[in-house]
């Protein structure tokens, strides 16, 4: 245990060492879980603060295999990560979490808006790039200039999209050994439906 390393006082991450040592005296689960992990559920989401998976849908740690990146946005290294999941964690359910108003969605609207108006989509930043792909997810349906719940959805059906263009992830699915949902999780009122 790291109990012999000290954190400054003046440092500005104290707090989480102060966090962890409340977890520590209301959890044990980690003990259980040191030699191996088994997790019920895999769950892509919004890296968004207000959605974090096993808090919103009550579960302790090992029971879901999270992955968050901004807009729930399936890169190389989260399907990697789910492959992972899938082949050596033998997880059989994949809950893509969507929520309400996204900002990495919000920020493909307004490309969709500049494309709509004829000018020009500047992609410079990782950002950029991150908005301009949620944009090419949504551009097929011009509802989601300014419907972001319509749009949120659309992304992550494309999400679902990519991950079965994963041959692994593809054949699981198709032998039924591995069961894909969309949910989206509203951030006013805390509830997750299942599309």
């Amino acid at each position: 245990m790291l109990n012999s390393v000290e954190t400054p006082a003046k440092s500005g991450f104290a707090e989480l060492v102060v966090r962890n040592r409340r977890f520590l005296e209301k959890n044990t689960d980690y003990k259980e879980l040191e030699g191996g992990q088994h997790p019920d559920f895999i769950v892509i989401a919004c890296s968004d603060s207000r959605v974090t998976p096993s808090i919103v849908m009550d579960s302790g740690l090992g029971s879901m295999f999270e992955i968050r990146t901004a807009g729930g946005v399936v890169d190389e290294a989260a399907l990697a990560s789910i492959e992972y999941a899938v082949e050596h964690l033998g997880t059989e359910k994949l809950l893509i979490m969507a929520h309400t108003n996204c900002g990495a969605v919000t920020e493909a609207q307004k490309l969709l808006r500049t494309s709509i108006a004829g000018k020009e989509i500047r992609v410079e930043s990782a950002l950029d790039h991150l908005a301009y792909g949620i944009y090419r997810n949504i551009a097929g349906n011009p509802d989601n200039e300014v419907d972001l719940r319509n749009a949120v959805i659309d992304n992550a059906k494309a999400q679902r999209e990519a991950l079965l263009k994963s041959s692994a992830l593809k054949e699981a699915y198709q032998e039924g050994k591995l069961e894909i949902a969309i949910g989206l999780y509203d951030v006013s009122t805390g509830e997750l439906a299942i599309l």
